[in-house]
Protein backbone atom coordinates (compact mmCIF):
# COMPACT_ATOMS: atom_id res chain seq x y z
CA UNK A 1 0.00 0.00 0.00
CA UNK A 2 2.49 2.19 0.72
CA UNK A 3 4.52 1.66 -2.69
CA UNK A 4 1.33 2.72 -4.45
CA UNK A 5 1.06 5.76 -2.30
CA UNK A 6 4.32 6.90 -2.91
CA UNK A 7 3.91 6.67 -6.70
CA UNK A 8 0.72 8.78 -6.64
CA UNK A 9 1.99 11.19 -4.50
CA UNK A 10 5.13 11.93 -6.79
CA UNK A 11 3.18 12.15 -9.47
CA UNK A 12 0.41 14.33 -8.55
CA UNK A 13 3.48 16.42 -7.16
CA UNK A 14 5.45 16.16 -11.09
CA UNK A 15 3.69 19.74 -12.28
CA UNK A 16 3.94 21.11 -9.77
CA UNK A 17 7.79 20.62 -9.33
CA UNK A 18 8.08 20.89 -12.63
CA UNK A 19 6.48 24.23 -13.33
CA UNK A 20 8.32 25.50 -10.14
CA UNK A 21 11.74 24.35 -10.99
CA UNK A 22 11.47 26.01 -14.71
CA UNK A 23 10.07 28.91 -13.42
CA UNK A 24 12.86 29.07 -11.13
CA UNK A 25 15.42 28.58 -13.91
CA UNK A 26 13.62 31.33 -15.89
CA UNK A 27 14.01 34.08 -13.48
CA UNK A 28 17.78 33.02 -12.24
CA UNK A 29 19.40 31.98 -15.82
CA UNK A 30 22.44 31.62 -13.94
CA UNK A 31 21.05 28.74 -11.73
CA UNK A 32 19.69 26.70 -14.77
CA UNK A 33 22.14 23.49 -13.82
CA UNK A 34 20.05 23.30 -10.71
CA UNK A 35 16.96 22.79 -12.58
CA UNK A 36 18.89 20.33 -15.19
CA UNK A 37 20.65 18.55 -12.73
CA UNK A 38 17.13 18.16 -10.28
CA UNK A 39 15.63 16.29 -13.80
CA UNK A 40 18.74 14.30 -14.57
CA UNK A 41 20.69 16.52 -16.96
CA UNK A 42 24.03 16.65 -15.39
CA UNK A 43 27.16 18.64 -16.41
CA UNK A 44 29.98 17.20 -18.99
CA UNK A 45 32.08 18.04 -16.14
CA UNK A 46 31.08 15.64 -13.77
CA UNK A 47 33.49 12.79 -13.96
CA UNK A 48 32.11 9.29 -14.20
CA UNK A 49 33.14 5.78 -11.93
CA UNK A 50 33.68 8.30 -8.87
CA UNK A 51 32.59 7.49 -5.00
CA UNK A 52 29.05 9.55 -5.34
CA UNK A 53 28.50 11.33 -1.57
CA UNK A 54 25.26 12.86 -0.47
CA UNK A 55 24.88 15.58 2.02
CA UNK A 56 21.23 17.21 2.23
CA UNK A 57 22.41 20.47 3.50
CA UNK A 58 25.18 22.40 5.00
CA UNK A 59 25.19 20.93 8.58
CA UNK A 60 25.57 17.04 6.42
CA UNK A 61 28.30 18.77 4.41
CA UNK A 62 30.19 19.91 7.46
CA UNK A 63 30.17 16.92 9.34
CA UNK A 64 31.32 14.64 6.10
CA UNK A 65 34.46 17.23 5.88
CA UNK A 66 36.67 14.50 8.06
CA UNK A 67 34.74 11.58 5.66
CA UNK A 68 35.90 13.46 2.45
CA UNK A 69 39.31 13.42 3.49
CA UNK A 70 39.56 10.03 4.44
CA UNK A 71 38.08 9.05 1.13
CA UNK A 72 40.30 11.30 -0.85
CA UNK A 73 43.30 9.59 1.42
CA UNK A 74 42.54 6.43 0.76
CA UNK A 75 41.04 6.29 -2.92
CA UNK A 76 43.39 9.30 -4.20
CA UNK A 77 42.58 7.50 -7.56
CA UNK A 78 39.06 7.46 -7.34
CA UNK A 79 37.35 10.88 -8.17
CA UNK A 80 34.77 11.77 -5.76
CA UNK A 81 31.40 13.75 -6.35
CA UNK A 82 29.19 15.13 -3.99
CA UNK A 83 25.15 16.07 -4.24
CA UNK A 84 23.34 18.06 -1.84
CA UNK A 85 19.38 19.69 -1.97
CA UNK A 86 19.94 23.13 -0.93
CA UNK A 87 22.16 26.12 -1.88
CA UNK A 88 24.06 26.38 1.54
CA UNK A 89 25.22 22.77 1.45
CA UNK A 90 26.36 23.32 -2.20
CA UNK A 91 28.61 26.60 -1.64
CA UNK A 92 29.90 24.35 1.40
CA UNK A 93 30.93 21.88 -1.40
CA UNK A 94 32.50 24.40 -3.75
CA UNK A 95 34.18 25.74 -0.64
CA UNK A 96 35.88 21.52 -0.13
CA UNK A 97 36.86 21.75 -3.75
CA UNK A 98 34.61 18.71 -4.72
CA UNK A 99 32.54 18.92 -7.75
CA UNK A 100 28.94 18.99 -7.28
CA UNK A 101 25.34 18.71 -8.60
CA UNK A 102 22.11 19.47 -7.21
CA UNK A 103 20.21 16.06 -5.86
CA UNK A 104 17.55 14.54 -8.57
CA UNK A 105 13.78 14.11 -8.03
CA UNK A 106 13.36 10.95 -6.80
CA UNK A 107 11.16 9.84 -9.75
CA UNK A 108 12.24 6.63 -11.81
CA UNK A 109 13.36 8.00 -15.14
CA UNK A 110 15.29 10.80 -13.49
CA UNK A 111 17.21 8.39 -11.77
CA UNK A 112 18.12 6.03 -14.61
CA UNK A 113 19.49 9.03 -16.47
CA UNK A 114 21.41 10.22 -13.42
CA UNK A 115 22.97 6.08 -12.78
CA UNK A 116 23.45 6.18 -16.98
CA UNK A 117 25.36 9.34 -16.45
CA UNK A 118 27.75 9.17 -13.74
CA UNK A 119 28.56 5.32 -12.95
CA UNK A 120 29.61 5.29 -10.07
CA UNK A 121 31.51 3.23 -7.94
CA UNK A 122 29.61 3.76 -4.53
CA UNK A 123 27.04 5.82 -3.08
CA UNK A 124 27.68 7.00 0.34
CA UNK A 125 24.66 8.73 2.08
CA UNK A 126 25.16 10.81 4.70
CA UNK A 127 22.41 10.38 7.28
CA UNK A 128 19.04 9.26 6.74
CA UNK A 129 18.05 10.07 3.14
CA UNK A 130 15.49 7.28 2.64
CA UNK A 131 14.83 7.73 -1.44
CA UNK A 132 12.95 3.95 -2.68
CA UNK A 133 13.54 5.01 -6.50
CA UNK A 134 17.14 6.55 -5.97
CA UNK A 135 18.49 3.44 -4.19
CA UNK A 136 16.61 0.82 -6.38
CA UNK A 137 18.27 3.25 -9.78
CA UNK A 138 21.66 2.02 -7.98
CA UNK A 139 20.54 -1.62 -7.15
CA UNK A 140 19.68 -2.11 -10.60
CA UNK A 141 23.09 -0.60 -11.22
CA UNK A 142 24.60 -2.77 -8.85
CA UNK A 143 25.78 0.51 -7.09
CA UNK A 144 26.84 -0.55 -3.43
CA UNK A 145 24.95 2.22 -1.16
CA UNK A 146 26.19 2.96 2.18
CA UNK A 147 23.61 4.96 4.44
CA UNK A 148 26.37 6.91 7.05
CA UNK A 149 26.09 8.27 10.22
CA UNK A 150 22.60 7.33 10.03
CA UNK A 151 19.96 8.30 12.95
CA UNK A 152 15.97 8.14 13.30
CA UNK A 153 14.51 10.49 16.03
CA UNK A 154 11.96 9.20 17.89
CA UNK A 155 9.08 10.25 16.10
CA UNK A 156 10.94 9.42 12.54
CA UNK A 157 11.05 5.72 13.84
CA UNK A 158 7.52 5.72 14.53
CA UNK A 159 5.78 6.63 11.32
CA UNK A 160 8.34 4.49 9.40
CA UNK A 161 7.28 1.66 11.29
CA UNK A 162 3.93 2.28 11.10
CA UNK A 163 3.49 3.54 7.45
CA UNK A 164 6.85 2.36 6.01
CA UNK A 165 5.19 -1.53 5.37
CA UNK A 166 6.89 -3.34 1.92
CA UNK A 167 7.95 0.40 0.43
CA UNK A 168 10.55 0.67 3.30
CA UNK A 169 11.78 -2.85 3.79
CA UNK A 170 12.69 -2.78 0.28
CA UNK A 171 14.44 0.63 -0.02
CA UNK A 172 16.33 -0.79 3.32
CA UNK A 173 17.02 -3.38 1.68
CA UNK A 174 19.16 -1.68 -1.30
CA UNK A 175 21.73 -1.01 1.23
CA UNK A 176 24.71 -2.84 1.78
CA UNK A 177 26.24 -0.83 5.19
CA UNK A 178 24.54 1.35 7.74
CA UNK A 179 27.08 3.12 10.06
CA UNK A 180 24.39 3.94 12.87
CA UNK A 181 25.51 6.91 15.08
CA UNK A 182 24.60 5.30 18.46
CA UNK A 183 23.30 1.59 19.46
CA UNK A 184 19.88 3.16 19.85
CA UNK A 185 20.03 4.24 16.12
CA UNK A 186 21.20 0.72 15.51
CA UNK A 187 18.60 -1.17 16.98
CA UNK A 188 16.15 1.11 15.42
CA UNK A 189 17.03 0.24 11.79
CA UNK A 190 17.47 -3.51 12.61
CA UNK A 191 13.56 -3.21 14.21
CA UNK A 192 12.90 -1.58 10.65
CA UNK A 193 13.94 -4.42 8.81
CA UNK A 194 17.26 -3.23 7.29
CA UNK A 195 19.09 -6.63 9.01
CA UNK A 196 19.48 -9.27 6.14
CA UNK A 197 21.99 -11.33 4.73
CA UNK A 198 23.04 -8.74 2.60
CA UNK A 199 23.12 -5.98 4.71
CA UNK A 200 25.23 -5.37 8.19
CA UNK A 201 24.32 -2.87 10.40
CA UNK A 202 27.24 -1.59 13.30
CA UNK A 203 27.12 1.02 15.75
CA UNK A 204 30.01 3.58 14.28
CA UNK A 205 29.73 6.34 16.41
CA UNK A 206 28.87 10.07 15.32
CA UNK A 207 30.71 11.60 12.56
CA UNK A 208 30.11 15.24 13.92
CA UNK A 209 32.76 14.72 16.96
CA UNK A 210 35.47 14.33 14.21
CA UNK A 211 35.60 17.53 13.50
CA UNK A 212 39.16 18.92 13.96
CA UNK A 213 39.48 22.17 15.58
CA UNK A 214 38.76 25.05 12.58
CA UNK A 215 41.50 27.62 12.45
CA UNK A 216 39.70 31.05 13.04
CA UNK A 217 40.81 34.25 14.06
CA UNK A 218 38.37 34.99 16.70
CA UNK A 219 35.22 37.90 16.80
CA UNK A 220 36.44 40.87 19.08
CA UNK A 221 34.40 40.77 21.99
CA UNK A 222 35.61 43.66 23.91
CA UNK A 223 35.00 44.05 27.71
CA UNK A 224 31.75 43.95 27.79
CA UNK A 225 29.73 40.41 29.12
CA UNK A 226 28.52 38.61 25.85
CA UNK A 227 26.34 35.88 24.69
CA UNK A 228 25.48 34.22 21.79
CA UNK A 229 22.27 32.52 20.49
CA UNK A 230 23.04 30.40 17.92
CA UNK A 231 20.86 29.46 15.28
CA UNK A 232 17.22 30.78 15.85
CA UNK A 233 14.12 30.01 14.42
CA UNK A 234 10.56 31.76 14.29
CA UNK A 235 8.99 32.01 17.94
CA UNK A 236 12.37 31.82 19.43
CA UNK A 237 13.98 34.77 19.37
CA UNK A 238 10.86 36.55 20.96
CA UNK A 239 11.97 34.17 24.05
CA UNK A 240 15.46 35.29 23.80
CA UNK A 241 15.33 38.79 23.88
CA UNK A 242 12.73 38.76 26.77
CA UNK A 243 15.77 36.42 28.42
CA UNK A 244 17.68 39.62 27.00
CA UNK A 245 15.96 42.35 28.90
CA UNK A 246 16.01 40.10 32.19
CA UNK A 247 20.03 39.94 31.74
CA UNK A 248 20.19 43.49 31.16
CA UNK A 249 18.63 44.11 34.68
CA UNK A 250 21.57 42.80 36.59
CA UNK A 251 24.47 43.47 33.79
CA UNK A 252 22.95 46.69 32.14
CA UNK A 253 26.41 46.60 29.72
CA UNK A 254 25.73 43.06 28.59
CA UNK A 255 25.79 42.56 24.93
CA UNK A 256 23.84 39.73 23.29
CA UNK A 257 24.63 38.53 19.69
CA UNK A 258 22.10 37.07 17.92
CA UNK A 259 22.41 34.52 15.22
CA UNK A 260 19.06 33.08 13.28
CA UNK A 261 19.42 30.20 11.68
CA UNK A 262 18.20 31.81 7.95
CA UNK A 263 19.87 34.88 7.47
CA UNK A 264 17.01 35.91 5.24
CA UNK A 265 14.93 36.30 8.55
CA UNK A 266 17.08 39.20 9.54
CA UNK A 267 14.25 42.17 8.75
CA UNK A 268 11.83 40.02 10.77
CA UNK A 269 14.28 39.03 13.73
CA UNK A 270 15.30 43.28 13.35
CA UNK A 271 11.31 44.04 14.00
CA UNK A 272 11.15 41.62 16.68
CA UNK A 273 14.48 43.55 18.42
CA UNK A 274 12.81 47.21 18.08
CA UNK A 275 9.79 45.68 19.65
CA UNK A 276 11.05 44.55 22.54
CA UNK A 277 12.23 48.42 23.00
CA UNK A 278 16.33 46.84 22.80
CA UNK A 279 18.79 49.01 20.67
CA UNK A 280 19.17 46.23 17.93
CA UNK A 281 22.32 46.82 15.33
CA UNK A 282 22.47 44.67 11.68
CA UNK A 283 26.01 43.71 10.36
CA UNK A 284 27.59 40.78 8.13
CA UNK A 285 30.97 40.36 10.73
CA UNK A 286 29.97 42.09 14.05
CA UNK A 287 33.77 44.11 13.22
CA UNK A 288 32.29 46.95 14.94
CA UNK A 289 29.68 47.15 17.30
CA UNK A 290 28.29 50.59 18.90
CA UNK A 291 28.80 51.22 22.25
CA UNK A 292 25.20 51.63 23.00
CA UNK A 293 24.00 48.59 20.85
CA UNK A 294 21.88 46.04 23.27
CA UNK A 295 21.50 42.97 20.57
CA UNK A 296 24.14 42.57 17.30
CA UNK A 297 21.82 40.95 15.27
CA UNK A 298 24.46 38.57 12.74
CA UNK A 299 23.16 38.07 9.18
CA UNK A 300 25.08 36.14 7.73
CA UNK A 301 26.17 32.15 7.15
CA UNK A 302 29.33 30.51 8.10
CA UNK A 303 31.04 32.37 10.37
CA UNK A 304 29.79 30.78 13.83
CA UNK A 305 33.18 29.96 14.43
CA UNK A 306 34.97 33.02 15.25
CA UNK A 307 31.97 33.71 17.07
CA UNK A 308 32.24 30.25 19.11
CA UNK A 309 35.56 30.79 20.05
CA UNK A 310 35.21 34.49 21.30
CA UNK A 311 32.08 34.29 23.48
CA UNK A 312 31.98 31.91 26.10
CA UNK A 313 28.07 31.70 26.85
CA UNK A 314 26.34 29.56 23.98
CA UNK A 315 22.60 29.22 23.66
CA UNK A 316 21.71 26.75 20.97
CA UNK A 317 18.47 27.42 19.17
CA UNK A 318 16.01 25.04 17.68
CA UNK A 319 15.99 23.60 21.27
CA UNK A 320 12.76 26.07 22.68
CA UNK A 321 10.62 24.96 19.58
CA UNK A 322 10.34 22.11 18.10
CA UNK A 323 12.45 21.56 15.61
CA UNK A 324 14.79 19.38 17.03
CA UNK A 325 18.11 21.71 18.32
CA UNK A 326 21.01 22.06 16.35
CA UNK A 327 24.81 20.70 16.93
CA UNK A 328 26.23 21.30 20.43
CA UNK A 329 29.58 19.84 19.01
CA UNK A 330 31.14 22.53 17.76
CA UNK A 331 31.07 25.42 20.18
CA UNK A 332 32.12 22.07 22.71
CA UNK A 333 35.59 21.95 20.38
CA UNK A 334 36.21 25.48 21.54
CA UNK A 335 35.54 24.81 25.15
CA UNK A 336 31.79 26.31 25.39
CA UNK A 337 29.46 24.36 27.16
CA UNK A 338 25.60 25.57 26.10
CA UNK A 339 22.66 26.17 26.98
CA UNK A 340 20.09 24.56 25.11
CA UNK A 341 15.92 24.12 25.12
CA UNK A 342 14.67 20.67 25.80
CA UNK A 343 14.02 19.79 22.35
CA UNK A 344 16.88 18.47 21.08
CA UNK A 345 15.80 14.87 19.89
CA UNK A 346 18.46 15.47 16.16
CA UNK A 347 21.26 15.23 18.50
CA UNK A 348 19.68 13.15 21.39
CA UNK A 349 22.83 11.16 21.88
CA UNK A 350 25.29 13.93 22.07
CA UNK A 351 23.22 16.20 24.41
CA UNK A 352 22.63 12.66 26.69
CA UNK A 353 26.24 12.40 26.63
CA UNK A 354 26.75 16.19 27.44
CA UNK A 355 24.13 15.93 30.01
CA UNK A 356 26.05 12.99 31.94
CA UNK A 357 29.36 14.54 32.26
CA UNK A 358 27.42 17.97 33.56
CA UNK A 359 28.31 19.46 30.33
CA UNK A 360 25.39 21.58 29.38
CA UNK A 361 22.53 23.24 30.81
CA UNK A 362 19.02 22.52 29.87
CA UNK A 363 16.08 25.43 30.11
CA UNK A 364 12.63 25.31 29.33
CA UNK A 365 11.81 29.35 29.14
CA UNK A 366 12.80 32.60 28.46
CA UNK A 367 13.42 33.07 32.60
CA UNK A 368 15.32 29.92 33.04
CA UNK A 369 17.60 31.31 29.88
CA UNK A 370 18.42 34.18 31.45
CA UNK A 371 19.02 32.84 35.09
CA UNK A 372 21.36 30.25 33.43
CA UNK A 373 23.60 33.44 31.28
CA UNK A 374 23.40 35.28 34.55
CA UNK A 375 24.56 32.56 36.45
CA UNK A 376 27.22 31.74 33.89
CA UNK A 377 28.22 35.31 33.61
CA UNK A 378 28.77 35.47 37.62
CA UNK A 379 30.83 32.22 37.64
CA UNK A 380 33.33 32.49 34.70
CA UNK A 381 35.46 29.89 36.25
CA UNK A 382 32.58 27.39 37.21
CA UNK A 383 31.29 27.97 33.30
CA UNK A 384 34.41 27.40 31.98
CA UNK A 385 35.12 23.82 34.18
CA UNK A 386 31.40 23.14 32.27
CA UNK A 387 33.13 24.07 28.78
CA UNK A 388 36.17 21.66 29.61
CA UNK A 389 33.70 18.73 30.32
CA UNK A 390 31.89 19.63 27.22
CA UNK A 391 35.10 19.24 24.99
CA UNK A 392 36.51 16.10 27.05
CA UNK A 393 32.88 14.19 25.59
CA UNK A 394 33.91 15.29 21.86
CA UNK A 395 37.51 13.89 22.65
CA UNK A 396 36.20 10.78 24.53
CA UNK A 397 34.10 9.58 21.34
CA UNK A 398 36.54 10.46 17.86
CA UNK A 399 37.16 7.88 16.08
CA UNK A 400 33.97 7.33 13.75
CA UNK A 401 35.16 8.18 10.52
CA UNK A 402 38.08 5.12 11.27
CA UNK A 403 34.74 2.81 11.70
CA UNK A 404 32.88 4.20 8.59
CA UNK A 405 35.72 3.33 6.36
CA UNK A 406 36.39 0.67 7.62
CA UNK A 407 32.87 -0.52 6.82
CA UNK A 408 33.34 1.05 3.38
CA UNK A 409 36.39 -1.16 2.40
CA UNK A 410 34.72 -4.13 2.21
CA UNK A 411 32.22 -2.38 -0.38
CA UNK A 412 34.71 -0.51 -2.59
CA UNK A 413 38.38 -2.28 -1.79
CA UNK A 414 41.15 -0.30 -2.30
CA UNK A 415 43.05 -1.09 -5.80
Amino acid sequence: MAGWVYRIALWLAFPWLFVDSLRRAIRAPAQHRIWLAQWGRLSSELPTGAIWLHAVSLGEVRAARPLIAALREDWPDCPLILSTTTETGARAARELGVPHFYAPFDYAFVQYLVFRRLRPKLLVVMETELWPNWLRAARAQNVPVALVNARLSDRSFSRYRRWGGHLLRDTLSCIRLICAQSEADRACFEALGASSADTVIQDCGNIKYDVALPTTVPWCAGERFVWLAASTHPGEEAVVLAAHRQVLIDMPDALLVLVPRHPERATAVAALIAEAGLAGQVGDDASTVAPGTQVFLLAQTGVLMRFFAAIPVVFMGGSLVPIGGHNPIEPALFGRAVVTGPQTRNFRDIYRQLDEHQAVRTVTNGSELAQAVLDAGRAPEDWRAVGDRARGVVADNRGATQRIMTGLARLLPSP
